[in-house]
């Protein structure tokens, strides 16, 4: 046998050693979600997070499904926020650029579109960070069903019982006496019907002003209202320039109740810095943070690790939820992918029927409508060595997402 043969051989043999490289295999990921607009803040990590996810396993030569090496690709399609945006994000995805799968995160105006379109174009599809309820029901009241999406996040129930539990663990107690912050919008309107009913059942005396127009300019009748009838807690739902401006006017009129508690304008860091000093001790529902139990495994980290790895390499910036939920949506597809050992579509969503995988958001298994249940706990925004941190100060509905502080009055001195 001559040198070159030996060579020749050596070389192909080396070759056949090799791991099948992801150039044989790719994966297409559509991500639908808000980078511009009224939503903005559930997009702030992209793409720092595809890349977390993504770059590690496609520089070890790609996932392993199967036999083969699959190379992930990405690509980030802005809803705008809106359900027009998404659904026009969706369909360019889908039929334009024929990706494989689509991840959607955001409230049902960057969730609810895309999974009609992925069901009518029967395309696997895995969406989040919308309350369970408004992505299972349609207009008709009826919960809808689903043969390509699945969906994970927070339900309504639970959301509930934290509001009423937070309330009850008011420190001190509390008078009975509550006020309400629903604006004429679908989130105020819902929230005052499952609340109000629940609130009363208690036996606590509500203070309704009504719904209000979003973007109210003059909030002092609703605060005078809340002083006549000696309101120690307030609730509601908020967007963040209305509570910005509600919070300023309150202070000056010298009002200050026990406890807020306000969804919606509360739930990410930058909106909460630029209400400043009167944000501090308002309470909410904590749809994420590291406090959640669980942790990836494609990366190996904890919910703590992810924050650290974002922060460090982002400085100055502070993580939002939508960071984890994105994370996790990965997670699932990854999973599903290699116990399918395909990227044959119908085996896809057959394994992804089957998941049953921890993530940093907690435990993820989906249920015959295609929807799994994800824990939630009572945020308060505390001010921490000159820094606004949410710590989870309620834990009854979840007592695996740790508490991180305990629950203060409002501004209590």
């Amino acid at each position: 046998m001559s040198r070159l043969t030996k060579l020749v051989l050596a070389a192909a043999a080396t070759l056949l050693a090799q791991p099948v490289l992801a150039q044989d295999c790719k994966v297409t990921v559509g991500r639908i979600v808000p980078i511009t607009g009224p939503l903005l803040d559930m997009g702030r990590e992209t793409p720092w997070l595809d890349d977390n996810k993504v770059k590690p396993i496609n520089a070890a030569g790609g996932l392993q499904v199967g036999s083969k090496k699959c190379r992930i690709e990405y690509k980030i399609y802005d809803t705008k926020g809106t359900m027009a945006g998404s659904a026009e994000a969706a369909t360019r995805a889908i039929l334009q650029d024929k990706v494989d799968v689509i991840l959607a995160q955001g409230t049902p105006d960057t969730t609810n579109a895309p999974a009609d379109l992925c069901e009518r174009y029967q395309l696997p599809c895995i969406t989040s960070d919308t309350p369970i309820e408004a992505w299972l029901y349609g207009p008709d009241g009826k919960p809808k069903t689903y043969k390509y999406t699945y969906h994970f996040f927070f339900g309504v129930p639970d959301l509930v019982k934290n509001h009423v539990g937070m309330i009850k663990a008011l420190p001190g107690g509390f008078n009975g006496s509550i006020g309400y912050l629903y604006p004429n919008d679908p989130d105020g309107t819902v929230f005052a019907s499952l609340f109000d009913p629940v609130f009363k059942g208690e036996g606590w005396k509500p203070t309704d002003p009504g719904r209000f127009a979003q973007g109210l300019p003059d909030f002092s009748s609703i605060i005078n209202q809340f002083k006549r009838n000696k309101v120690e807690v307030v609730t509601g739902v908020l967007a963040p320039p209305d509570l910005q401006n509600y919070l300023q006017q309150a202070a000056q009129a010298n009002y200050k109740p026990k406890m807020y508690i306000i969804d919606k304008g509360t739930g990410y860091p930058e909106p909460m810095k630029a209400i400043g000093k009167n944000g501090i001790d308002i309470l909410s529902v904590n749809f994420w943070s590291p406090a959640f139990p669980g942790k990836t495994k494609y990366g190996g980290y904890d919910g703590q690790g992810l924050v650290d790895a974002y922060e460090k390499q982002n400085p100055g910036k502070s993580y939002s939820p939508p960071l984890a939920w994105s994370d996790a949506m990965y997670d699932v597809l990854f999973d599903a992918l290699q116990r399918a050992g395909t990227t044959d579509r119908a085996k896809l969503l057959e394994a992804l029927g089957k998941t049953d995988l921890d993530t940093v958001v907690g435990k993820i298994k989906f249920n015959e409508q295609h929807y799994s249940v994800s824990p939630l706990g009572g945020a308060q925004w505390h001010e921490v060595n000159g820094k606004l941190v949410k710590e989870n100060v309620y834990n009854a509905v979840y007592p695996e997402v740790k508490k991180t502080a305990n629950m203060k009055l409002y501004q209590a001195k």
